[in-house]
């Protein structure tokens, strides 16, 4: 029986291998190769590998795995996850049943972007949802927020931290109220209701293209998306959600749900590699931990 699978092989989950497999813990990753950064032009924020595509981080990440003959890649979707009655099951799409004393789900979210024509072209070279990770390359230009209410508004006073050339786009009436516009006008802050036909521009975004015919030119389109997991398993297996639907977990990655552990985008609500490289390795301390404290009963 092998000591742990971990279900996704993005950041966390080879964060999370990698401890372990330097634990000597009997260990496979089960991947499809779809991270939710994968559409990012590059990796900020992460000591020492600011700037690094999201897929060269996870092929170094596998290849330092290599040294470590306990830990194995699989790249293969996990259909199934349920508890047995000496740990865990988990079966993949290629039928194959694997078994485990624990499970660590790092499988992250997917994205479900505004319906803007033309958005999904520009999604992760100049449509962004994160300040921290893509401020920096847009500063002091022209930018836009996508998005209506609290949600715009919060994301418009993040933004203007990197620049005062800003503007939101509601696309429709903005469902704000009268003491959050006059906040946002005194700031300089702008905003557009009209509705939006469509984003323009060649490799990135150049401008917004409203029904009126108006043309907003811009460099950068902020948006929040709505994200879900890529995957059930923990609601199936009765982990306890919390905020914004994501899985609660301690500091070492334990769930409500014995065996079962999270890390990662399903589980942090600040996504960045680097919190997510963090979780892995504390869920990896967390699992051989627990793993040992079993074993001295």
């Amino acid at each position: 029986m092998l000591d742990v699978i971990i279900v996704g092989g993005s950041v966390a989950g080879l964060s999370a291998a990698l401890v372990l497999g330097r634990a000597r813990r009997r260990v496979i990753v089960f991947d499809t190769g779809t991270p939710c950064n994968r559409f990012s032009h590059a990796s900020h924020g992460f000591f020492t590998q600011d700037g690094t595509a999201p897929t060269d981080l996870r092929a170094t990440g596998l290849q330092q795995l290599q040294p470590y003959s306990t830990v194995e890649a699989q790249s293969v979707a996990v259909s199934v996850v349920e508890s047995d009655v000496d740990g865990m099951r988990v079966r993949t799409a290629d039928g194959i049943t694997h078994s485990a004393r624990t499970v660590l789900l790092a499988y992250g979210l997917s994205d479900q972007l505004p319906a803007v024509p033309q958005i999904e072209r520009f999604w992760g070279t100049s449509v962004f949802h994160c300040p921290y990770c893509d401020g920096w390359e847009v500063r002091d230009q022209p930018v836009a927020v996508y998005g209506k209410g609290d949600d715009a508004f919060h994301k418009a006073m993040m933004v203007h931290n990197w620049t005062r050339d800003l503007v939101i786009c509601s696309d429709g009436t903005a469902d704000l109220s009268s003491e959050k516009r006059d906040l946002l006008a005194r700031q300089g802050i702008q905003l557009l209701e009209t509705p939006i036909t469509t984003l323009e521009g060649s490799a990135t975004l150049e401008a917004v293209r409203f029904d009126d015919g108006t043309r907003l030119a811009r460099r950068a389109m902020f948006i929040q998306p709505v994200s879900t997991h890529q995957a059930d398993f923990a609601q199936q297996l009765g982990c306890i959600l919390g905020e914004r639907g994501l899985v609660q977990i301690d500091l070492f990655g334990r769930t409500s749900v014995p065996h079962i552990y999270a890390a990662g985008d399903v589980a942090n609500p600040l996504r960045s590699v680097a919190g997510a490289v963090a979780q892995g390795a504390s869920a990896a301390a967390g699992i051989n931990l627990d793993l040992i404290m079993e074993d001295f009963q």
